[in-house]
């Protein structure tokens, strides 16, 4: 029935590029450089928190709100929407001041969760089920990329307030021509309503029907991912200033996140494949566990940071590849479900991680942002053991498929 239809291989194509470009604005520019030009201008480290927890309380509504807004106006128009939101939160930063940088920070998390959804909702629809490892592996990858140029582009231009600002909005707005050259689904109801009554009626039921296991622990994953990515990038730059980095080997270690995050994605969804998600996962904590070690212990501009660096922000974006892997994999009947559940447990855990870190780091010193991510690591690699241990891991074809 459905295998008739062709492919629309330039529409995946073009929504991944919507991804790829708005999340180098959104994400690259707007969570991990914004706050280091915080830093460059005087924020201490609770008020930082704040900061970052406004962007990732700004996503958590976003994301709540982007299915009800898809439905009303159409996938396209709501990611026009969290576009515009964030090229606004751009144009008005440097006018602003303490308290109000909020509000930007609000609108730059905003519009992430109605891309998120609302654009990757529309691009699974679209690929076919034999593809979607593939291509959710190339879309991961891609928006990855975020974490490197942001930074790469900060430490080149020394954080300077009006070529940041200036770059978030154009990336996040170059976004907009891929989305608005793509055909819309929304017009095209009529197909739709015709064949699949039924199984409408099933999807309304799919989200107060049980969670399956893979689904919980891909929750867990993105939970311990949150904490410690809102900690992480939030952060960063007050703990990088307290060890006497400059702010340009700060972006330089930032941009080394990224090129971790960038790389490793693809190596870990190809060996969640070959052994299963839950060994996935106590083999990225595990690492992760050690990355934060070699960074704590190593001398500020030395290999062992800078390869700490690239092996913290691999397996630090493992955790939300991993979570969605778990999404993508469970039933199908539940995809948005799943993927929503999967999200908003990411957007929720990482408004809590900058807020302890930043209040933990003002208390006890600027090592405690490093704590907190190697206790959350280590947290998760004793609770995936256990999980297998007690027998109640996913079931392992379901992690394989």
């Amino acid at each position: 029935m459905n295998a008739a239809a062709p492919v629309r291989w330039p529409a995946i194509a073009a929504l991944t590029a919507v991804s790829a470009l708005s999340q180098i604005g959104q994400f690259g520019i707007g969570f991990m450089v914004l706050p280091v030009w915080l830093a460059h201008h005087g924020l201490d480290a609770p008020r930082a928190g704040l900061f970052s927890a406004s962007q990732w309380t700004g996503m958590l509504a976003g994301l709540l709100i982007a299915p009800w807004l898809v439905e009303r106006i159409g996938a396209k128009r709501t990611v026009s929407l969290g576009l515009a939101a964030t090229v606004i939160a751009f144009a008005t930063m440097s006018a602003l001041w303490w308290p109000l940088w909020l509000v930007p920070g609000l609108l730059t998390g905003l519009g992430i969760g109605l891309r998120w959804i609302a654009n990757e909702t529309w691009l699974y629809r679209l690929v076919p089920t034999e593809s979607s490892g593939r291509v959710v592996g190339v879309h991961e990858a891609l928006i990855a990329t975020a974490g490197v140029i942001g930074p790469a582009l900060a430490a080149w231009c020394a954080v300077d307030g009006r070529i940041t600002f200036t770059a978030g909005a154009a990336f996040t707005f170059a976004a907009a021509l891929p989305l608005w050259l793509t055909a819309s689904d929304d017009g095209r109801p009529a197909v739709k309503t015709v064949r699949p009554a039924r199984k409408t009626r099933a999807e309304k039921r799919a989200p107060i029907g049980p969670i399956g296991p893979l689904v919980s622990l891909g929750m867990v994953v993105v939970a311990a991912g949150g904490i410690g990515d809102g900690a992480l990038y939030g952060l960063f730059p007050l703990f990088a200033d307290a060890h006497g980095l400059s702010t340009t080997q700060t972006a330089t270690l930032l941009t080394l996140f990224g090129v971790g995050g960038m790389a490793l994605q693809y190596p870990i969804g190809w060996f969640a494949d070959r052994v299963g998600l839950a060994a996935t996962v106590i083999v990225c904590a595990a690492l992760s566990t050690l990355a934060i070690c070699g960074f704590s212990l190593a001398a500020p501009a030395s290999w062992l940071a800078d390869a700490s660096a690239l092996l913290l922000g691999g397996m630090n974006s493992a955790y939300i590849t991993l979570g969605m892997v778990a999404a993508a994999c469970s039933d199908k009947a539940a995809l948005t479900r799943n993927m929503r559940l999967v999200s908003l447990t990411f957007t929720a855990s990482s408004i809590v991680g900058p807020l302890i870190a930043g209040f933990a780091m003002k208390a006890r010193g600027s090592d405690m942002l490093m704590w907190q991510l190697a206790i959350m690591s280590g947290a998760l690699v004793a609770y995936t053991l256990g999980l297998r241990e007690g027998r109640r891991q996913p079931d392992r074809s379901s992690s394989m498929g």
